[in-house]
Formats: C-alpha cells, sequence, structure tokens
C-alpha cells in the first residue's frame, strides 16, 4: 500500500542498504548534493523523500548513524522538507548551508576519514567540490556514483507499487487527452487537459510533446497550432509521479484510418516492442535489446539507418538512474529494474514512431508497468 508509513519502512530498508555498502568499503559518511531541477536531486530524494523546487540541498548519511541529515538553504524549501521528508533531522544554517554540511561530514565520517561522493560532475557546483576538498584535506573522497546507482536500479517491491500506480495516472491522463483531441482543438489545449489530470493527483516535474510529421522526435507546438482532420499525433507525456518516479508514455492517434504503409510501420513497431520485452531478462546485457530492435525491424523488411535515442534506460527517481542501452550497452540486466522502454531504431526517411512506457525486468521478460494496452487510437472528427 502507498501509505507514509510504507514509504517510511522503504526508505529505511535503502538507508540500511547503502549503510551496508559505505561499512563495506571503511566508509565513514556519503554526502548528496542536489538541486531544484529534474535529474538533480533524484539520490537525495532516494534516501529521504526530499522534494525541490530550486535552490541547492544536500543530504548526508553516516554508516553508523541512525538517519540520514538534510541541510536546505531555503527557509522555504526546510519547512516544506520538514513535512516531506522521512528523516527528523533538517537544518536550515542562517548562513552558510555548505559549511554546516562539511562539519556533519566530517563529524559522521569520525576515524575512517573517508568520505563517499556521487554524480559529482553532474551534480556539485565548482566551488562546492572545492571548498569541501579543501577543508577536509585529510580525508578521502570516494566516487560511488557507480555503486549507488546498482543499489537503486533494483527497486523495492513498494518502489515497484508506486510506479505502476503512476502508470495508470499516466493512462488515465492519455484518456482524457482521447477525449478532448479533436479537428480544430488547440494541441495545447488537449495536452493541458491531460496534465490537469496529473497535476490534480500530486505529480510535479513534467511536460507534454508531440510528433506531428512522421518523424519520432517530439516537441512542444507552437501555441497556435490546431489539430486538423489529416493529422497523425504521436503525443507524449514525461511527468514525475507524486512519490518521485518517472515515467514516459506514448501514444498514436489520427481521425482517418492509417495509410497502408503506416499501419504496416505501426503492426512492425508492435512486434518489435514484443521481441525486445521477451529479451529484457536478468543476466543479459541491456544493449541486447537495441540489437534485438534493430534485427527485428530488418527481419520485418525495413531500412535501419540508426537510432533516433537509447533503446531503454534504467528509470527512477531520476530520469535515468542506471544502466542505458545507448551508454552503458555491456551491462548485465537484473530482477526488479525498471526500464524507460521505447525501442527506437530509425528507419530510412529519418521515420519512427517512439512509443514509450515503463517496464519491469522478470525471470520470463519485462513486462509493462501500466494497464495501457494499445498503442494507437483513431478519434472521432467531433
Amino acid at each position: 500500500m502507498l501509505r507514509r508509513f510504507a514509504l517510511e519502512q522503504d526508505i529505511a530498508r535503502r538507508v540500511t542498504a547503502v549503510q551496508s555498502l559505505l561499512k563495506e568499503k571503511e566508509i565513514g559518511a556519503l554526502v548528496i548534493v542536489a538541486g531544484g531541477g529534474p535529474g538533480m536531486n533524484g539520490m537525495a530524494r532516494y534516501l529521504s523523500n526530499l522534494v525541490m523546487w530550486a535552490g541547492r540541498a544536500y543530504v548526508i548519511l553516516g554508516a553508523d548513524h541512525h538517519e540520514p541529515a538534510v541541510v536546505q538553504s531555503s527557509s522555504y524549501g526546510a519547512k516544506w522538507n520538514s513535512q516531506e521528508v522521512t528523516t527528523s533531522w533538517v537544518e536550515n544554517p542562517p548562513a552558510d548551508a555548505f559549511a554546516r554540511v562539511i562539519e556533519i561530514a566530517k563529524e559522521l565520517s569520525g576515524s575512517t576519514k573517508r568520505i563517499a561522493v556521487e554524480h559529482v560532475a553532474a551534480n556539485w557546483m565548482v566551488g562546492e567540490w572545492d571548498q569541501i576538498r579543501a577543508e577536509l584535506h585529510e580525508h578521502e573522497f570516494v566516487d560511488m556514483t557507480k555503486e549507488l546507482d546498482a543499489v537503486r536500479s533494483i527497486k523495492t517491491a513498494f518502489e515497484v507499487e508506486a510506479i505502476y500506480d503512476m502508470g495508470r495516472l499516466m493512462a488515465s491522463a492519455l484518456t482524457v487527452f482521447d477525449e478532448v483531441c479533436r479537428p480544430g482543438v488547440r494541441a495545447w489545449d488537449a495536452a493541458a487537459a491531460a496534465q490537469e489530470r496529473l497535476l490534480a493527483a500530486g505529480c510535479f516535474w513534467g511536460r507534454q510533446k508531440f510528433s506531428l510529421d512522421l518523424r519520432p522526435y517530439t516537441i512542444p507546438t507552437p501555441l497556435d497550432r490546431r489539430f486538423t482532420e489529416d493529422d497523425i499525433i504521436l503525443f507524449e507525456l514525461v511527468y514525475n509521479s507524486p512519490l518521485g518516479y518517472w515515467c514516459e508514455m506514448t501514444n498514436l492517434y489520427s481521425f482517418k484510418p492509417l495509410p497502408a504503409p503506416l499501419q504496416a510501420q505501426l503492426n512492425a513497431q508492435e512486434r518489435v516492442i514484443e521481441k525486445c520485452a521477451l529479451v529484457a531478462k536478468p543476466g543479459i546485457p541491456i544493449g541486447r535489446i537495441a540489437e534485438v530492435s534493430n534485427q527485428t525491424w530488418k527481419e520485418l523488411g525495413f531500412s535501419v539507418i540508426g537510432k533516433h535515442t537509447p533503446d531503454c534506460h534504467s528509470t527512477g527517481m531520476d530520469e535515468v538512474d542506471g544502466p542505458s542501452s545507448w551508454f552503458t550497452p555491456e551491462t548485465l540486466l537484473e530482477a526488479n529494474m525498471v526500464l524507460s522502454f521505447h525501442p527506437s531504431t530509425l528507419l530510412e526517411g529519418d521515420k519512427g514512431f517512439l512509443i514509450s512506457d515503463n517496464f519491469l525486468v522478470t525471470p520470463a521478460g519485462a513486462v509493462r508497468l501500466s494497464p495501457k494496452t494499445h498503442f494507437y487510437k483513431q478519434l472521432p472528427v467531433s
């Protein structure tokens, strides 16, 4: 059940798992830097349920301390997180917040004088990195990005339920889009109706995008773009759930029956997704999914010219929280990884449909984490 008590218990398990890793490597503390934006606070939220809109915040976890510390420079943010986080240790220093982070890290690292850090290049400011190394010059800093991503890329039962629940919300938002999308309606109005459903449920960061030219690249439309009867519409929602989990979901629409070549392409895309999902089992390199995608398209008689995005990547509280078929193709899949799954072969003519959803890796292959069962819908004209 997705209740506060269950969230607290699950985060406690995550904290214990990371502390075990720190002890195994004889590291006394972990310092996580978070920023107010997508892709900048997933690890911090994973260990504390931290939520952010802007600014900087820090999570410091001691290998032997019973709960992490949250330090935030914004007084408003600290008040907000006193309500949201699962730890009772929240501080809002009156002056230099990062100076307080350094004090806590020094205290929690103890005699080990070893401090773990993660995603330094992506999340840390140069001044922060220089300051902590200068003031704690006797300490060793250990980059544990890979090890920590490996922990959080394996989802707990609570997380799987939360991600499926987000899939349900996303599917319901697409149903709203179905009801509003008609010739003459502004694309932004139909998208706004779908987003209203998500925002009313407590979703946070997010965006809506379209492809209206048979290419896979989804972007926001001009504000005055209205649907026409001849449109073939790929609509995409990318949103962060009330509990912080990302989902990318798309669907294809038209008002008239699809032309035969496009119907054949869509049928092939469905077959590609099925075959790629069957391959996505524990022990299989994640890059194998990209190979199967290309191979299947070729077997079905289509000309392959490349890729337009990774075919799949681990997803969670950051849009990418682990291996990717594009960047780390040799990494082996493990049971209970959740993949943002969108086989992404680019066809001759720069064509392709970006069809996406979250899938769970199981010994029998990957299974969809939403109730959505279709990739295409023909909509009425009025």
